[in-house]
Order: C-alpha cells, then sequence, then structure tokens
C-alpha cells in the first residue's frame, strides 16, 4: 500500500470507528463517518525508480522525448479538446416565429472555465456554451407539484443595448422527488485510472467522489466499480452501499498507469449495469458514470465508435452521466458529446468542494429521472415581435416539426433539475408593456415509454416588459452570466457591442451586494477573467 492510500484510509476507518462508538445518529451531511476529503488531500502521484512522474497519457516506450526521459505533464491550458459549434444570429420572425431545442442541464463547459481562469490562463473560445455558464448558477424557479416540469417566465430590458431589445428568459424546472420516494438506485461508476490520472486533482477526487457516494447513497443503492487504462476489468461487483468496507477496498486499489481504452471501459461498465438492471429491483434507477479526463488513446477514441451502444441502454433506461477531472490534455467535447447521447448530463469537478456538492448532494437529489426526451419550443407573434435570438443552445437545436414527435433524441431531466434558456426580443413598434408577444412550451415523454399518448405538455405566455421597470435579480443574473460568456466567446454579435468586462464586473458585484445567490464566485470569475484579458 503507497503512503497515500494509508493515510486516507487510516482517516476513513479512525473516523467511521469514532462515529460508531459515539453516535447511533450520524451526521446527516457523512452518514457512515467516511472522510471522503482524505483521498483528495493526501493523495501523491505515484513516483518512478527513476523519480519521474508516471503521467503520460501514452505508454512509456512512445512517450519518451528524444532525451529519453519521461514527458512532463502538459499546462493546464495546453493540448486540451474543444469544439466550437458557433453562435447563433437574430431570426427574422417573419420567416421563422418558432424556435425548437433540447434541453440540457449540463454545466461542464463553466467548470472548465472557472479552472482555467482560476490558475491564470484565458477560456479558449470554442470550449464556451453559453447556456452551460447560465445553468451552473440557480435563479429560485419553483419546483412544479402537479405535473413532471414546469415553465416560468420573465421579461425585461436588456441590460447591454440600448435599442429597446428585450431579454426574455424561459425556466423549466423539474419535480421533486423525496428521499422517501426516491427508488432504489445502481450506479457503476467507470473509473479511468490511466497514466494521464495521476494527481491529486484527477485520481485524487475521483476517488473522494466515490467515497461521497459510499457515505451519502442510501444502504440499499449499489455501488459497482470499473476501471480501465489498457484494459478495462471489474474492480467492485455490484455492492450494497451499506457493504462500506469493500467499497472503501475498492478506492484503494484506483491506481494509476497505462493508456487510456474508454471504450473498454464505458462497454464493460453497461455490460455490468445491464446485468443489475435484469436481475434486480425493476423499478430501480440505473445510471452509469464515467470519471475521466476524456484522454481515449487506445483502441476507438472518439464518441462515434459506442455511439449505438449509449443510445441503445439510454432508450433501455440506462443513463449516462460523465464528469470531467483535470486540465491539460483534457477533451471536453468527448465528454459533453457522450453525455449527450446517453441521455444523461456532463459536470465538471476541480475541488474537493464541487465532487462535495456533484456527488454527496445534487448527484443523490437527481438521480431519479423524472422527464425523457425534453425539449422547448418558443414561438414569437411575427406581428409584435420583429426578430429574436436564442442566446446557446448553439448544438442543441431540434427541427420545428419534431417538437410534438416522441421519438425525438431531446434530453433527460431528472428530479429536481433546472434548466434556464434566454432570449434577446426586438419588438414590432407600438407593442405595450404586458401584451402577450409570444409562448413558451416544453414536451416530454412521461419516463418509460416513449408512446404518444403518454407524452405531457406545459405552456406559458411570453409578456413584453415595462421598460421602464428594473428586471429581477434572476434575470439580471442570468443576463450578467450569459454577457461574462459571450464576451470571453469573442464571437458575434458580441464583437460588435459596446459590452465590457468592467461593465459585467459592476453588474456582479451589485448583485453580490444584495446577497443574490452565486454572486460572489460571479464576482471572482470575473475578476480572473480582467487579470487574464
Amino acid at each position: 500500500m503507497t503512503p497515500r492510500t494509508s493515510a486516507a484510509a487510516i482517516a476513513v476507518f479512525l473516523s467511521t470507528a469514532l462515529l460508531t462508538s459515539c453516535s447511533d445518529d450520524p451526521d446527516p451531511d457523512s452518514r457512515r463517518g467516511i472522510d471522503a476529503r482524505a483521498y483528495y488531500e493526501d493523495y501523491e502521484s505515484v513516483i518512478e525508480d527513476d523519480g519521474a512522474v508516471n503521467y503520460s497519457a501514452q505508454p512509456t516506450t512512445e512517450a519518451e522525448d528524444a532525451s529519453g526521459e519521461p514527458p512532463l505533464p502538459p499546462a493546464p491550458n495546453e493540448d486540451n479538446f474543444f469544439r466550437d459549434h458557433g453562435t447563433s444570429g437574430f431570426v427574422e420572425t417573419a420567416t421563422d416565429a418558432r424556435s425548437t431545442f433540447a434541453l440540457d442541464v449540463d454545466t461542464g463547459s463553466y467548470g472548465v472555465a472557472r479552472n482555467l481562469l482560476g490558475q491564470g490562463f484565458r477560456v479558449p473560445p470554442a470550449g464556451i456554451r453559453v447556456e452551460e455558464w447560465v445553468n451552473a448558477f440557480e435563479y429560485d424557479d419553483p419546483a412544479p407539484t402537479d405535473a413532471d416540469l414546469g415553465l416560468t417566465t420573465e421579461t425585461g430590458r436588456a441590460p447591454t443595448l440600448e435599442d429597446g431589445t428585450q431579454l426574455v428568459r424561459v425556466g423549466i424546472s423539474a419535480r421533486e422527488v423525496s428521499t422517501a420516494d426516491r427508488p432504489r438506485v445502481n450506479i457503476t461508476l467507470v473509473v479511468d485510472r490511466s497514466g494521464s490520472m495521476d494527481i491529486r486533482e484527477r485520481l485524487g477526487l475521483v476517488q473522494s467522489s466515490l467515497a461521497l457516494l459510499a457515505d451519502r447513497l442510501d444502504p440499499d443503492d449499489t455501488v459497482s466499480v470499473v476501471s480501465f487504462e489498457d484494459q478495462a476489468r471489474p474492480l467492485l461487483p455490484p455492492t450494497p452501499v451499506k457493504d462500506t468496507e469493500a467499497i472503501l477496498a475498492a478506492i484503494e486499489e484506483l491506481e494509476p498507469g497505462g493508456s487510456t481504452n474508454l471504450e473498454a471501459g464505458l462497454r464493460l461498465g453497461y455490460d455490468i449495469a445491464r446485468e443489475t438492471a435484469s436481475s434486480g429491483d425493476p423499478e430501480a434507477v440505473n445510471l452509469v458514470v464515467l470519471a475521466s479526463d476524456g484522454v481515449a488513446n487506445v483502441g476507438h477514441t472518439g464518441p462515434g465508435s459506442i455511439v449505438e451502444t449509449i443510445q441503445e441502454e439510454g432508450a433501455d433506461g440506462i443513463h449516462l452521466v460523465t464528469v470531467g477531472y483535470g486540465l491539460g490534455n483534457y477533451n471536453d467535447h468527448l465528454m459533453e458529446q457522450l453525455a449527450d447521447l446517453g441521455d444523461g448530463f456532463y459536470a465538471y469537478v476541480d475541488t474537493y468542494a464541487e465532487a462535495e456538492q456533484l456527488f454527496g448532494e445534487d448527484l443523490v437529489t437527481t438521480l431519479t429521472p423524472v422527464a425523457g426526451e425534453a425539449r422547448t419550443q418558443v414561438a414569437f407573434d411575427p406581428e409584435l415581435v420583429t426578430s429574436y435570438r436564442l442566446v446557446g443552445y448553439d448544438n442543441r437545436a431540434i427541427a420545428d416539426e419534431d417538437f410534438t414527435d416522441p421519438g425525438t433524441d431531446a434530453g433527460e431531466l431528472g428530479a429536481g433539475h433546472h434548466a434556464t434558456a434566454l432570449y434577446e426580443v426586438r419588438l414590432a413598434p407600438g407593442v405595450e408593456p404586458g401584451a402577450v408577444i409570444g409562448t413558451a412550451a416544453v414536451r416530454w415523454n412521461q419516463v418509460g415509454t416513449g408512446s404518444t399518448e403518454r407524452q405531457q405538455e406545459a405552456v406559458i405566455d411570453l409578456v413584453a416588459a415595462d421598460e421602464e421597470s428594473a428586471p429581477s435579480y434572476r434575470l439580471e443574473l442570468a443576463a450578467t452570466v450569459a454577457d461574462l460568456a459571450q464576451v470571453l466567446k469573442h464571437a458575434a454579435p458580441y464583437a460588435d457591442r459596446t459590452v465590457t468586462l468592467d461593465g459585467i464586473l459592476d453588474r456582479a458585484r451589485a448583485l453580490a451586494e444584495v446577497d443574490v445567490a452565486g454572486a460572489d464566485d460571479l464576482v471572482t470569475v470575473v475578476e480572473q477573467a480582467i487579470a487574464v484579458e
């Protein structure tokens, strides 16, 4: 056992023993007394005999440079892969009055950017997906109580435009499921333990993430672990969470080394998840969670090689969540695309606090799927709206006529999930405040069926704002985040607008002064962006 794992193991088992001896009612923030943070804080990279860190994503014989020494790890801003999906412009309502897109609750783009900015690096424009920045913040939209999904909307003047353009925010919220009503969960964690993961912010955080699941899930939930490098192998069979020692032992086995056969890892993970689903509780939720830096260099290396398997398993109720770790030789595009294909979501973890939020809170509470193939269609009145622009969702477009098709490949929302969409809207002359300028509809398939009869829909009116009224803090927060993302993306139409980072910082600080949730973090990110631009 390495010094790294010894320290973590001692901390974990001591805390468990102390908890057991002192209380029969453990703190709800640590149900089983597992010191998940220790895996991250005590992580030490494996040191080879020659003193070189085992970091290379390639086998040593291929990765050595001209001097014969293993390469140094890339800087956080080096060798990352992003794909630019473009930036939408204004659409003339007379030509196309409807805007249709798949819902998306991903936040990975914002997490990657926050990490880069925090280390003093610029964010590559191709890595900015504006909707993921907006969805990384909360807007306090109420969860529905009488349907799977609910809609809220508000309109205000566009903060950075002086031509009368208005900003419409459409919020989509999924119903909540209480802890007592949540079905059993089977999670298959597919862990990348290749050489490129040998960093505290990668494999150390992955170990903490698994420990958080072991600590926070219900005793009868099950966890399986598959690890992969050159090959994939089962590390932990489906194991009830109450068998804490077996799960902790699996965490200790996550040692780095080798190349990255990501496809093999996913295929084995799905095999185990499918077998677990077929032999267990038919009402249980089945989820595959990929924890990786997305660097695939053995076997098939792109999302296309496993598309059919991921889509088929998603249709059968086994969904994929991708969680990215680390920077420098990181494949954002692959992680985002895999999650989209698997009807799941893509998140990014760069600190223990983020791991605790995702694995200790968010993932545990949103595991229950409540709406399948969820998509939104906004229809504007051509007589009242001359043109409009959807902010973000550039790779989530759906043909307008497919909105009512239950077979449309869209997005899945879990219990308590929220998504927000922003539109810039140019009104025709003379439109009065309060006039209905269009409608927003969300349509979804009830979970477990794709039949037309089981489709559901919610619709809400969009109204023109009073130019003299200040926007709500929710609309101002969403607008400020969206403006920041678009300024850093350096794409039209923001390339031609007089929106500055200093102005965005003033707006973020104003929100922080009135204690808007998330505004303090936003201030920090804007300050970091100013420092590197």
